[in-house]
């Protein structure tokens, strides 16, 4: 009897014995949903340099990376809706964080941030971004501004100096329309919002970054003087050729072709957000031949260039998640390494994937171009200070931001003045912040 019962006590203990294990061995499966705008090129990359070194990093969370093409958004919003969705929320900007927040959906990250010491890692301005009613909701995936690539064997065979000032900037210009050149290579065929680029650029550079940040929130209106008078240069700059020669190319001018007129030095400069890196850093295989720089205040007397901000994407926790605190883990191990981070953004060109972390020299591998060093490192200690603009697409409401980019050529074909192009913008921000759809911006 004793050895039926010592049996059954073996058999009994083995099964919970291998319950435990089984029960040991599970992981806390992490679901995040994510965007995929170049095919198996990104999604090869997030899945090797991401998810599968998260996963091989420890043994307790395995994280599932699922992309949703071009817009996640969509997805992500009808997921949300039915009460579902991933564990970690991307968007596509400020915008869509705010529509999420407003709707419930996001959980809030204030515990993990005071217990990750995400606020000390984080450039100010980008989680300033993220808190909603005082309390951090978003964390920022990466971030782009608004810079100058030139040519430097030009401007030195030429000894031309970038400008200062507005005179400076149009003198310039026509410097290099007499050699028979664009002074910019730009173009938004394919693309009809990089009219907001230029927009936000002369906001920005001509009436000022402080006089964007009153009219940002509400103590100065978009219909006052100075921004009618940066969008009336803008529009004699627009008609005078200065990108990619007219109005007519600059609408029939894509991607690949405002590259090529860089590449081929038919244009001597190019005006774009960093993502342009990706154009600078292949140009002429020979990495000396080009050099950035911040946008420079084209105001009548000048001043300190700065880089307007822009987040690109976010992250969030779901609201409705049954393990957020294995997914703050996961957005945490993100930005634990510089190196680890670098070493990913690097592979996709610093055109999207660029958290606003604080770098500093010592975070760079040997191999990464000095210039684009410069630039991170500068970007942290310059908008760390203080000094910076604000890009369309990251502080301006939905209905606004579109209007921006889609009522432009009305102005610049003269079918609206641009006294009335900017009384819509100002109802279109009333409007918004009737209904309390403004973006946090931060005190400045």
């Amino acid at each position: 009897m004793s050895k039926i019962l010592l049996a059954m006590v073996t058999v009994i203990t083995g099964i919970i014995i291998s319950t435990l294990s089984v029960v040991a061995s599970e992981k806390t499966i992490i679901t995040w949903w994510n965007y995929s705008n170049q095919g198996s090129s990104l999604e090869g990359d997030m899945t090797k340099y991401i998810q599968e070194k998260f996963n091989s990093s420890q043994d307790e969370i395995e994280l599932r990376i699922s992309f949703k093409g071009e817009d996640v958004n969509q997805p992500t919003r009808t997921a949300l809706l039915a009460g579902a969705g991933p564990d970690i929320i991307t968007s596509s900007g400020s915008t869509y964080v705010r529509a999420y927040y407003d709707g419930g959906f996001l959980k809030s990250l204030e515990e993990y941030s005071n217990k990750y010491g995400w606020k000390d890692k984080i450039l100010p301005w980008a989680y300033n971004l993220g808190v909603f009613d005082g309390e951090f909701y978003s964390f920022p995936q990466n971030y782009e501004s608004m810079i100058y690539f030139y040519n430097k064997t030009l401007f030195e065979e030429n000894g031309w100096t970038l400008p200062s000032n507005l005179s400076e900037y149009e003198a310039l210009a026509k410097k290099i329309q007499a050699k028979g050149m664009y002074p910019f290579a730009y173009g938004s065929s394919g693309w009809q919002p990089t009219h907001e680029h230029l927009v936000g650029n002369y906001f920005n550079t001509h009436a000022g970054p402080d006089n964007v940040y009153l009219a940002l929130i509400g103590e100065k209106k978009w219909t006052d003087k100075e921004f009618v008078n940066a969008l009336e240069l803008l529009k004699k700059h627009m008609l005078d050729g200065y990108w990619s020669g007219s109005l007519e190319n600059y609408y029939a001018t894509d991607w690949d072709g405002f590259s090529a007129q860089f590449h081929n030095r038919e244009a001597a400069m190019l005006q774009i957000g960093t993502w342009g890196f990706e154009i600078a850093a292949g140009f002429n295989e020979k990495s000396d031949d080009w050099g950035w720089s911040s946008l420079p205040i084209i105001g009548d007397t000048g001043g300190k260039p700065n880089y307007q901000l822009s987040i690109g994407g976010t992250m969030s926790i779901n609201a409705a998640s049954k393990n957020p605190d294995a997914a703050a883990k996961v957005l945490n191990w993100m930005i634990s390494d510089k190196n680890r981070v670098l070493e990913f953004t690097g592979r996709r060109g610093y055109a999207e994937w660029l958290l606003p972390l604080k770098y500093e020299e010592s975070d760079f591998s040997a191999d990464v171009d000095q210039k684009i060093k410069d630039y991170l490192i500068d970007f942290a200690a310059v908008t760390g200070a203080g000094d910076y603009g604000y890009t369309t697409w990251t502080f301006y409401p939905s209905e606004a931001g579109t209007h921006i980019w889609k009522d432009m050529e009305s102005v610049w074909a003269g079918d609206i003045s641009v006294s009335e192009f900017l009384a819509e913008q100002e109802k279109l921000w009333s409007k918004a912040r009737a209904a309390n759809a403004l973006i946090p911006v931060g005190k400045r």
